[in-house]
């Protein structure tokens, strides 16, 4: 690993403000509408996708929950070629994106509009697998490419697609269900999502360079930005995955910011089961996980300002200890005040992760090498973040309720504060 790199590891530089063009601020909203999708179709979604048609089919809610489980699964195979697509073609990170938006809107449809529950429990695993595309290989890949230098404050911006989701997309849904009824609701937010495709297609370029412009909006001569396109173009990294598997840094890195994804995911797609638990009506609950969105579109901007300002280890330390307090709110929720303190520290946590995972890959790798590190590290953190809903079926089925999965989350939020402080320089190893 260059020296360059080593030092990045441990802060960034003091600047944190970002100078991004127009094309540049629509590639950072085009990212953020991708985040906003995937947990409209895969977290925030299932507060009222899994009842509704728990209640409409007479599925068990538990058992209808494990298929994103195994959809993560069957995504890690998925991540790992959109990853070699991404890596092997200039193009590759657009062309992954558009693909899996458009397979997104296909399962999604049928997700909805089918009372087979064979066919249910593919297209669940389908939209599982393919948000992995479009939601963090290819935009991931794609913001690392226009903002190699700022992609802590870029990732803080793009990511508030995930909090948004977290404020509106429940009470839309809701209200789609009582409007066209629930396969109407389904052909709704399928058609959204393949118009976003043809807009991914026509205007989500993969780097800078493919319409005139240099990384991070800097002003270079023309002789430098035709040398550094070249060299992006002819670049070919060293690491292998083999290579990557024998990195210690690596493997801290990835399983640690993964737990912190699978405490995410658990949390927020079972909410407003838990708030419903605690006495509120389901409108009211609701309502709250619109809160905590609100909450989370300020908080993916703090995570991009604290990750630039002190560096992506210690912004993933402190949000390790942050969820773990959180999620101590949420076992002893004694009364309203607690309740909404632990609703803000879990909204201000929401779009924090889907910032640090690139920004911790691109801390350590850098822009050339980052295509060929996320190929690996999309699939291992994908699979973390799979076993989630597994964790929480099971947890269910166990002890009833959520207390139980809540501790068991608290003791991964402490082993990700273990991994992630042991990513040092490679030459402090």
């Amino acid at each position: 690993m260059t020296t360059k790199t080593t030092e990045t590891l441990v802060s960034q530089s003091g600047k944190v403000k970002l100078n991004a063009s127009p094309r540049g601020w629509s590639i950072l909203f085009m990212c953020l509408v991708a985040y906003f999708i995937s947990g409209a179709l895969n977290t925030d979604g299932l507060n009222i996708f899994v009842s509704a048609l728990s209640s409409e089919r007479g599925w068990a809610r538990s058992d209808m929950l494990v298929w994103s489980t195994y959809g993560g699964w069957i995504g890690l195979i998925c991540a790992y070629y959109f990853g070699e697509i991404t890596s092997r073609f200039q193009k590759g990170a657009q062309w992954v994106m558009v693909g899996s938006l458009v397979v997104s809107a296909i399962a999604f449809y049928f997700y909805g509009n089918s009372d087979n529950y064979t066919i249910y429990a593919i297209c669940v695993m389908a939209c599982s697998a393919m948000s992995l595309g479009y939601s963090f290989v290819a935009v991931n890949v794609i913001q690392t490419n226009w903002f190699p230098k700022k992609k802590g404050l870029a990732l803080g911006i793009s990511t508030m697609g995930f909090p948004i989701c977290t404020m509106i997309f429940p009470a839309i849904a809701h209200n789609l269900i009582h409007a066209v009824g629930l396969e109407g609701m389904f052909t709704v937010v399928a058609l959204f999502v393949a118009l976003f495709a043809v807009v991914a297609f026509l205007f989500c370029n993969s780097s800078p360079e493919e319409v005139g412009q240099y990384p991070d909006n800097e002003k270079v001569s023309q002789e430098q930005y035709a040398k550094d396109k070249q060299e992006i173009a002819t670049y070919q990294s060293p690491w292998t995955v083999r290579k990557l598997a024998r990195e210690k840094v690596f493997w801290c890195a990835n399983i640690g910011l993964g737990l912190m994804w699978m405490v995410t995911v658990a949390i927020v797609s079972q909410l407003v089961a838990r708030l419903v638990g605690a006495g509120y009506e389901r409108g009211a609950a609701i309502g709250m996980l619109s809160i905590m969105g609100f909450f989370g579109i300020f908080g993916s901007y703090l995570w991009g300002w604290i990750d630039q300002k002190v560096g992506t280890r210690n912004a993933g330390l402190l949000y390790c200890t942050w969820y773990a307090i959180a999620l101590v709110l949420l076992i002893f929720m004694a009364n309203e005040i607690v309740i909404y303190l632990a609703v803000f520290m879990v909204g201000v946590s929401v779009g924090g992760i889907g910032n640090l995972m690139p920004s911790m890959t691109g801390t350590i790798f850098g822009r050339k090498d980052f295509a060929a590190a996320n190929k690996l590290a999309s699939p291992i953190q994908s699979g973390i973040r799979s076993c989630a809903f597994l964790f929480v079926a099971m947890s269910l089925k166990i002890t009833g309720d959520l207390t139980g999965a809540y501790i068991g989350l608290i003791g991964i939020c402490v082993l990700s504060f273990l991994l992630i402080s042991q990513v040092k320089p490679i030459n402090e190893q």
